[in-house]
């Protein structure tokens, strides 16, 4: 049973993330990543030419000198220019294709110049944070298109790495280190970041949304980002922000604007304006969120979300509560 909740929750995930360009890296969409299809398909052609060299060769030899007589056959043993040749061949193939390497790695790995925010990789979901904004964005950042964007990256508990496949290419994090990315989005669009390191029993169910918008939009979602909780309005919404106070929510997250100041959870602050659950291993739907309230280990088991028992009817009051928390 438990094996078929968290298989159909993949599935309503995958299913609203349908409007997310595909993860592929053969569709760049940001410098970084422009750069490494370039160098993909600089190493292919490379590559090719030497497979179909070899093969036009292989057919040469096959169809002239299989009516040859063997003792008229031709010998390239102790033939020292031959030697020298096959030899220099594969030299030269190897040195370009390093040269391509590194100079397409130093394209991309360029100076750091200071941080716009730093995302930090924890048991199993993302954080992103803006210390001079005064926010973080938990599983959801947005980045203004055609703008340098300097992302810091570091984790809080394991190896974890960065990757969304379309902006570049996949950096490490580790505990106590810092690593550094910088790109340059060159589209606006929905694109599906990912962790690209083994982290653990739920590594599959650690995906974040990264958001490409207009420089507008991106003020008006830090805009809005940086603003307090909404006071709830409907009755449900009332009881629910009572309920979430006094069960002991406030232990593991915040919620700013209100007394509720964890931070070893996610920020909830606006929790209802996100598109997915416990890093988009579910879509962020009234219903979906009352199951992972009832059962956070059956979506996503070993997650660091407790089973909290509640009456019905105060978790239907909970989703009312985080549901209006745009």
């Amino acid at each position: 049973m438990r094996a078929a909740t968290v298989a159909a929750g993949v599935v309503a995930a995958a299913l609203i993330l349908s409007g997310c360009e595909s993860p592929s890296i053969l569709r760049a969409e940001g410098s970084a990543g422009a750069e490494i299809v370039t160098l993909a398909i600089w190493v292919f052609a490379i590559l090719a030419g030497v497979l179909v060299t070899v093969w036009g060769i292989l057919v040469f030899v096959v169809l002239t000198g299989r009516r040859r007589r063997e003792e008229d056959a031709s010998r390239s043993k102790g033939n020292l220019k031959i030697e020298i040749i096959w030899t220099a061949i594969p030299a030269v193939i190897v040195t370009v294709l390093f040269v391509l390497t590194v100079v397409t790695t130093e394209r991309i790995n360029v100076p750091k110049q200071g941080a716009d925010f730093t995302g930090i990789g924890r048991q199993w979901w993302w954080d992103f944070s803006f210390p001079g904004l005064g926010f973080n964005a938990p599983n959801e950042v947005y980045v203004p298109v055609d703008r340098q964007v300097d992302i810091d990256i570091e984790s809080s508990d394991v190896i974890h790495s960065f990757w969304v496949p379309q902006m570049g290419g996949k950096v490490d994090m580790i505990p106590g280190h810092v690593n550094h990315i910088q790109f340059v989005p060159l589209t606006e669009g929905s694109y599906l970041g990912e962790c690209a390191e083994f982290c653990g029993v739920q590594h599959g169910n650690m995906r974040f949304l990264f958001e490409v918008v207009s420089l507008e939009e991106y003020s008006e979602w830090v805009r809005r980002q940086q603003e307090p909780a909404a006071e709830p309005t409907g009755d449900a919404a009332i009881a629910g922000r009572q309920v979430t106070a006094s069960v002991g929510c406030g232990s593991c997250h915040v919620i700013r604007g209100t007394s509720m100041s964890g931070t070893f959870g996610p920020d909830l602050t606006h929790f209802g304006s996100r598109k997915g659950i416990a890093a988009y291993t579910l879509p962020n739907t009234p219903e979906n969120l009352l199951r992972w309230i009832q059962d956070p280990q059956g979506v996503k088991p070993e997650c660091n979300m407790p089973n909290v028992p509640l009456p019905l009817q105060q978790q239907q009051e909970i989703v009312a509560y985080l549901e209006e928390l745009q």
